[in-house]
């Protein structure tokens, strides 16, 4: 009797704790992306504005470890099933790029709504 990967509860219970935090820092972009907007409305390029800087660092922190996450992630999850490689890292990458136009759009709205 061979050992197979899917079989290690060690694997699956790793490949669940990982997914959980990869959602937890996706939250947490998400929030100061949302954030950002809030306080410093509109986008801009370049020069951030005062207060703003720390927030851009922060982003970029947790866009960067969703990253790492994802190919974590990965890792563990090519060990259960080879078919389905790099679907997390591809998330990030599209998820995390994706995070301040949302929150900006959803800002807008919630701006429009409430006055």
């Amino acid at each position: 009797m061979e050992n197979d990967p899917v079989k290690e509860p060690q694997v699956e219970e790793t490949f669940m704790l990982l997914k959980k935090i990869w959602v937890f820092f996706l939250v947490g972009l998400y929030a100061v992306c949302l954030y950002n907007e809030y306080r410093f409305p509109g986008a801009r390029q370049g020069e951030p504005l005062e207060g703003e800087e720390i927030l851009w660092k922060i982003e970029r922190v947790l866009f960067f470890g969703l990253m790492g996450l994802g190919l974590l992630t990965d890792i563990v999850q090519i060990r259960i099933d080879r078919t389905k490689a790099f679907i997390y890292l591809f998330a990030s990458l599209i998820l995390g790029g994706v995070c301040n136009l949302i929150a900006m759009g959803q800002m807008k709205v919630f701006r429009f709504i409430f006055g």
